[in-house]
């Protein structure tokens, strides 16, 4: 795939990578694991379960989270290798010197807990041995910025996991959902970390916003390819466990939006082309004809559709001006504009879920 990045902006990444490096924050240490392993107490939290998670259903969810977590290595091999494919040494640095070393501690805490219930450790180690050993295939794009895209997304909604795990043992076992909060903590900084590396790439050469679109259309969970059973679950999972879904779609929109250097006309664009990549409509119009259309145009009508979206999640503050002092052909053009924005908020349907995201129809 076409990918070049500026000496300039090569620097810049280098940079922030840098600032990371010097800065990580507190990863899960040993010895935090071990103070947990001491005070759990897991087993309250079974008999206080939401009606409609089962036993079955938390082992479920914890395994998942337990064993994806476990591949660390797999999915740094992945990305290092893509990484050095392109140069971008920034990229095979942050994986191999920051994201791995903190990844590689966050099934534990999982492990302790199974153990806890009474779990065989042979059999845990099997399960995790046999997760680590199989094939990962990255099917979200090769290069650095279809890779910081994937990143920021698979790192968001493994922030979430941990997060609702936390939520359901919160009061029957507070040194389980402590350790789960921590570990959602670090994903957190994965995230907007992944989120910065996409914006400088972006903002250095604009016409890689098409391989965002890609990275994002193609995604999916490590799970979906590790651990097919367990995953196929999550979307009947995920309400049972109180997942806020408009939440969830108003938080991956925001950071996209950040993404894209919080311009308008990348989100409309970049909109447009997953839902023609994904045969959606809108309204009574093909996204394809839509973006083919505005292009020709010189694409000002991007950003209104940028607009819309962001609208239709419940973030319009992002693009609002205030119109008190405008001069009046702006008021009036404003209005216009507002008049078309609510027509195609109105036809969008934009809904976030855990294996992958879906947008516009």
């Amino acid at each position: 795939m076409q990918y070049d990045m500026p000496v300039a902006a090569e620097r810049q990444l280098e940079a922030l990578v840098d600032r990371i490096e010097t800065n990580p924050g507190k990863f899960v240490e040993p010895e935090e694991l071990q103070s947990f392993q001491e005070q759990l107490n897991l087993r309250p939290a079974l008999s206080t379960l939401p009606e409609s998670i089962s036993h079955e259903d938390f082992i479920g969810i914890l395994k998942l989270a337990m064993l994806t977590e476990s591949a660390t290595d797999s999915y740094a091999y992945a990305i290092h290798e893509r990484a050095m494919r392109y140069d971008a040494t920034w990229l095979a640095r942050f994986t191999t010197n920051v994201w791995a070393p903190d990844e590689r501690t966050h099934y534990a805490p999982y492990r302790s807990m199974f153990l806890d219930l009474g779990f065989s450790e042979a059999e845990l180690e099997r399960e995790i041995r046999e997760t680590r050993e199989a094939e990962y295939l990255h099917t979200s794009g090769d290069t650095p910025i279809h890779l910081t895209t994937f990143g920021m997304v698979q790192e968001y909604l493994t922030d979430n996991w941990h997060g609702l795990i936390a939520s359901l043992v919160r009061d029957s076992a507070p040194e389980a959902a402590q350790i789960a909060n921590r570990i959602k903590q670090r994903e957190t900084l994965h995230t907007l970390w992944y989120r910065d590396m996409t914006a400088l790439q972006l903002e250095a050469q604009p016409h890689l916003l098409g391989h965002i679109s890609e990275a994002l259309v193609h995604f999916q969970m490590p799970g979906q390819v590790l651990l097919p059973d367990l995953q196929d679950r999550v979307p009947g999972w995920l309400p049972k466990m109180g997942a806020d879904f408009d939440r969830m779609t108003r938080d991956m929109i925001r950071l996209i939006h950040e993404s894209l250097g919080g311009s308008v006309r990348n989100s409309g664009e970049m909109l447009l082309a997953i839902a023609s990549e994904k045969g959606m409509r809108l309204g009574p119009l093909d996204p394809g004809l839509v973006r083919t259309a505005l292009g020709r145009l010189g694409g000002p009508g991007f950003g209104l559709v940028g607009e819309a979206m962001l609208l239709k999640a419940g973030l319009g503050h992002l693009y609002t001006e205030p119109l008190e002092e405008a001069a009046p052909t702006h008021r009036r053009v404003e209005r216009v504009r507002s008049v078309m924005r609510n027509w195609i908020a109105d036809r969008l349907e934009i809904e976030v879920g855990y294996e992958s995201y879906d947008t516009a129809s």
